[in-house]
């Protein structure tokens, strides 16, 4: 635990009932796939199959590169949660961690974004395979946009983690819905005045660091003396990298797990192959994504109940068993209820855009996502109980096999075989259940 000796009070975390942080939290969550999926209904009726395919492989390749800034967001949550439930701890660890994950989500930006710009003809080539972004528009600068726009978007990331940490849910969350709706609406005006990949990028980018200035007023109001910087102790920092260094590896392996197969599928059969099976994981992904975030709440709650420790870490049991129980049984729906209304999603929200629905896609895609979400609780536990370097081994292995699998089994079946090759993550994560059903020896 990092320390720095008896200052000032930390700042205080809400403690709110669970259904409370429940609520808020789904409110947050809903507010990525609603605007999401809006974007996406807009995107495929405004740009070509062509074009929207080449929005996706840019902000996926986008996302492959900066694989290691979501890890710092994810350690951000656990040590603010931790210092703000420390009783001894400062208001100035809250504001050191902050700073330190800022300069290192930062320097990580500015130098990739250095590095795409001195060779942006050679790595366009190799993310588009010589696919074009449409007349007067250079896909080097495509993808230089589209990194930018990842990037800004992970600094924002990273504060609203720090609000999260503190448990301030309702804040949060409608700082969350009100920049998604107003991102949704500055990128479908974009798309549908310009039919321009790279405009939209950009507006993409206006947004997103607005929301950055929003958010940081709001966590600079929640910190003691108003102060958003500090200079964190070596000791501080020591113990952030020791333990989001093993974060990174689990936030690379699920870049790769999530990004690698649009690539291979646009590189194989081309962008609006990759469009087409982008169009598929939005729409499947619910499945885990909402569970994900509809208990997002539990890891600085388990986090700051492993801190209090005695009556604290005995609470921990029961809390995980209603949480595993509650996410299990909304999957398992969501999941039965996507199948049922699959071909209404497809006219809704792809328009034209699938020619082949591929049914048997959706459901390997739809599989993987609720083998995952019943695994979300015990992820959110290991984390919270400093267990990094088991989830990240675990995860790994899993997206390293799934990697595999995806550029044996894709040029040879396309996007079900993208969709069969997912499943090895999703097996791996299973090992999370039995690590903290041998911790909690129930």
């Amino acid at each position: 635990m990092v320390r720095v000796g008896d200052q000032a009070p930390p700042p205080p975390a809400r403690q709110s009932p669970a259904a409370a942080r429940a609520l808020w939290s789904a409110l947050d969550a809903a507010a990525y796939p609603i605007a999401t999926l809006a974007m996406l209904a807009g995107l495929v009726r405004a740009l070509t199959p062509s074009n929207y395919g080449i929005l996706v492989l840019a902000l996926a390749a986008s996302g492959l590169s900066l694989a290691i800034n979501p890890a710092i967001a994810a350690t951000t949550t656990r040590f603010v949660s931790q210092a703000a439930g420390e009783r001894q701890s400062g208001g100035q660890s809250v504001a050191g961690v902050v700073t330190a994950a800022l300069l290192a989500v930062t320097l990580i930006d500015l130098a990739l974004l250095l590095a795409t710009a001195l060779f942006r003809e050679p790595l366009a080539r190799w993310v588009f395979g010589g696919a074009t972004a449409g007349p007067g528009t250079d896909a080097g600068d495509v993808l230089w946009f589209a990194l930018l726009a990842v990037g800004i978007q992970q600094l924002d990331a990273v504060l609203a983690a720090a609000i999260r940490g503190l448990e301030y849910f309702a804040r949060q969350a409608l700082i969350e819905i009100l920049a998604r709706v107003v991102l949704a609406a500055a990128v479908m005006w974009a798309a549908w005045h310009t039919r321009s990949v790279a405009a939209v990028l950009i507006a993409q980018c206006i947004v997103c660091a607005l929301s950055v200035l929003v958010r940081a007023a709001a966590l600079r109001q929640l910190l003691p003396d108003r102060r958003l910087f500090r200079r964190p102790g070596r000791a501080q920092i020591r113990a952030l990298f020791k333990y989001g260094g093993w974060m990174w590896l689990t936030a690379l392996a699920g870049v790769l797990y999530t990004s690698a197969d649009r690539i291979i599928v646009g590189r194989s059969l081309g962008p609006a192959a990759a469009g087409q099976f982008n169009i598929y994981i939005q729409l499947t992904q619910l499945v885990h994504f909402v569970p994900t975030s509809l208990f997002a709440f539990s890891l600085p709650a388990f986090s700051r109940l492993a801190a209090h420790g005695g009556e604290g870490a005995r609470q921990i049991a029961p809390a995980y068993r209603t949480y595993l129980g509650v996410i299990s049984v909304t999957a398992l729906a969501m999941a039965l209820a996507l199948l049922a209304s699959w071909p209404v999603l497809l006219r809704v929200f792809a328009a034209g855009a699938v020619q082949d629905p591929q049914w048997h896609v959706a459901l390997l895609l739809t599989l993987n996502f609720l083998v995952l979400a019943c695994n979300v609780a015990p992820y959110y536990l290991l984390l919270a109980l400093g267990h990094s370097r088991t989830v990240s081994m675990i995860t790994a292995c899993g997206a390293l096999v799934a990697l595999l699998l995806m550029i044996v089994l894709i040029p040879r079946f396309g996007m079900a075989g993208a969709a069969l090759a997912r499943l090895a993550y999703g097996a791996a994560a299973l090992i999370f259940l039995v690590y903290v059903h041998r911790i909690l020896k129930i």
